[in-house]
C-alpha cells in the first residue's frame, strides 16, 4: 500500500473506465457561505504554541502561513527558518551593495573636493564658489600674497615697487623718446602700455624734433664761440664725452642746470 503525502490535485474527475479501479479517495465539502476560513490541515499542541510565542512575530506568522497550506509543525518550523535565512541572505547582501556605493561615493567626492579646491574654489554648505585671488607682490623675483606681509613692510616694499617703475620708465623714455621731454615721455610710454603701433609714432616724432633740433645747429656753425646756442651745444658735447651717453640725453641733463637753463633762454631771446 502506497500513502501520498501533501498531494495537490487541480481535478478530481468519475471515469467509467477507471486506470487503478482500487483507488480510494476521501472527499469532504463544507458549507463556507459565512466566508469562514477551512480548517487547518494540522492544529499545534500547546506545547507548540507556547514555543511559538518565543518565537520573533514574522516566523510565527510563516509558520502559522504553513501550516494553513497543510504543514506540519515541524515542516512548517523548517520552511518558516529557510525563507526566514533566505530574506536575511537577501538583506545582508543589499547592505552590502549598499556599503559598497557609499564608499565608491565618498571616494568620488573627495576627489571632486579635492580638484576643486586645487582650482581655486571654495566649498560652502550651500554652494560652491570661485575664490578671490588675492593680490600680491612682487619680493625677490617671487610674487607673495600681500595679506601675509605686515603693513610697514608692505608700505615700504610698494613705495620700492613704485621707485622701481619708475627708474624703468624714465631708462625706456630716455632709450626711445630722447627727444621729448623725458617727463613728458615717460608719461606717454606709462599711457600706450607697450603699444607698439603708438610707440612708432612718437618715434616718429622723436625723429622730427632731432632734424629740428640739427638744423638750428647748422646754422650756428660759423656763429661766434660767444653765442648761446653753440655755448649750449659745447656743453652737450663734452657731457656726451664726459658721461658716455647720446647728445639728446646729454642735452636732457644740461638743460637742468643752472647754466644750460640760461644759454635755452638766450637762445630764445635771440630767436625772438
Amino acid at each position: 500500500m502506497n500513502l501520498l503525502k501533501q498531494l495537490e490535485l487541480d481535478e478530481l474527475s468519475l471515469v467509467d473506465r477507471p486506470a487503478n479501479a482500487s483507488a480510494k479517495v476521501a472527499l469532504y465539502k463544507r458549507d463556507n457561505s459565512k466566508e469562514e476560513t477551512m480548517e487547518k490541515a494540522y492544529k499545534m499542541t500547546e506545547e507548540q504554541e507556547k514555543n511559538l510565542d518565543n518565537l520573533p512575530p514574522a516566523v510565527r506568522a510563516k509558520i502559522r502561513e504553513n501550516m494553513d497550506k497543510g504543514m506540519k509543525y515541524n515542516e512548517a518550523m523548517k520552511m518558516a527558518e529557510e525563507d526566514m535565512k533566505k530574506s536575511e541572505d537577501e538583506v545582508d547582501l543589499s547592505l552590502d551593495v549598499l556599503e559598497a556605493e557609499v564608499e565608491s561615493l565618498k571616494s568620488d567626492n573627495e576627489r571632486l573636493r579635492k580638484s576643486l579646491i586645487e582650482n581655486g574654489f571654495v566649498i560652502k554648505a550651500e554652494s560652491v564658489e570661485k575664490k578671490e585671488e588675492a593680490e600680491t607682490i612682487e619680493v625677490s623675483g617671487e610674487m607673495v600674497v600681500k595679506s601675509d606681509i605686515p603693513e610697514p613692510v608692505l608700505k615700504a616694499l610698494e613705495e620700492a615697487a613704485v621707485e622701481k617703475r619708475q627708474s624703468e620708465l624714465r631708462k625706456s623714455a630716455e632709450a626711445e623718446l630722447p627727444h621729448f621731454d623725458v617727463e613728458v615721455a615717460m608719461s606717454l610710454l606709462d599711457v600706450i602700455k607697450g603699444d607698439e603701433k603708438v610707440l612708432e609714432a612718437l618715434k616718429g616724432a622723436d625723429a622730427a624734433f632731432a632734424a629740428s633740433m640739427d638744423e638750428v645747429g647748422e646754422k650756428s656753425v660759423d656763429a661766434d664761440m660767444t653765442d648761446p646756442q653753440q655755448k649750449l651745444d659745447k656743453m652737450v658735447e663734452t657731457y656726451a664725452q664726459e658721461h658716455s651717453v647720446n647728445k639728446y640725453a646729454a642735452f636732457d641733463a644740461i638743460s637742468k642746470t643752472a647754466e644750460g637753463k640760461a644759454l635755452i633762454a638766450k637762445t630764445y631771446e635771440k630767436d625772438e
